[in-house]
């Protein structure tokens, strides 16, 4: 924190230096703005190829977010904390402010989501939850079925299917998940007991072991909820940024274009 608070009374020492010099500031914002730019595109590339030595997730992911935080102030003193006028600066800043947001949106989502990952159950790999959820389902269908079978009663078969049925057919409450509301579960155990009265001893039985799952299959959405979010935002991180990329370079072409012209 210490140099990251000296890197930033540097840049504005600096800047201040060559706005009252001959020099001209925004060039020299524009190109250390996109040098930054293209250092923080390479943390992309850092997490494909990690079998390399070149420093551990963990410190890439720091200095990440230190320079993330460095480039917003050098583009605000680019466009001389002004409203962009143009449709090329206008473009520039939208990209520029929707990279930038959907950073902080994601450090915040890292640093709470993250917590509550390990909150309940154990951290079950994302692509692997759809298939132990259909594992779950089956297993749900297979109590059922052994009930109505043993019992002769199709009281739990009903309940299965009018209350159960969606719940174990895909990850369910996960909006809920992601504040930390249990209302589905609680429903669900709600309506368990309300039916238990209902039940003869050999069902009681067979329910107990549906509460078992359906305890097992809310860990499940809990984890996909948070793990879903933690990798959606970047749906909307990486794209922008890859646009960034790519009007910054069309920019520094015209701008050189026209200053040599002049």
């Amino acid at each position: 924190m210490s140099l990251f608070v000296f890197i930033i009374s540097l840049i504005l020492i600096v800047h201040h230096i060559y706005l009252i010099s001959t020099y001209q500031e925004q060039f020299l914002s524009g190109w250390v703005l996109t040098s930054l730019i293209l250092i923080l595109t390479s943390y992309g590339i850092r997490k494909k190829i990690r079998m390399l030595p070149i420093g551990n997730a963990a410190t890439w992911l720091k200095v990440h977010i230190y320079l993330g935080n460095i480039s917003i102030l050098i583009f605000c003193l680019h466009i001389s904390w002004r409203i962009p006028q143009g449709w090329m600066e206008v473009l520039l800043a939208t990209f520029f402010s929707l990279v930038a947001l959907s950073g902080l949106v994601g450090l915040y989502l890292n640093q709470r989501l993250s917590k509550l990952l390990t909150n309940r159950g154990e951290e079950v790999i994302f692509e692997r939850i759809p298939g132990f959820i259909i594992q779950l389902r089956k297993e749900a269908e297979n109590q059922v079925l052994q009930c109505t079978s043993v019992t002769g009663s199709s009281t739990v078969s009903s309940f299965y299917t009018t209350e159960l049925i969606s719940f174990f057919n895909r990850p369910k409450n996960l909006i809920g998940h992601l504040v930390g509301s249990g209302y589905e579960l609680t429903k669900i155990r709600k309506q368990m007991k309300n039916i238990d009265r209902y039940l003869s001893d050999q069902e009681r039985a067979f329910v107990n072991r549906l509460s078992e799952l359906t305890e097992k299959k809310d860990e499940l959405d809990h984890q996909y909820s948070l793990q879903a979010f933690l990798k959606g935002w970047l749906f909307v991180h990486v794209p922008f940024t890859g646009g960034l990329i790519i009007l910054v370079i069309l920019h520094a072409v015209l701008t050189h274009a026209f200053a040599g012209s002049a």
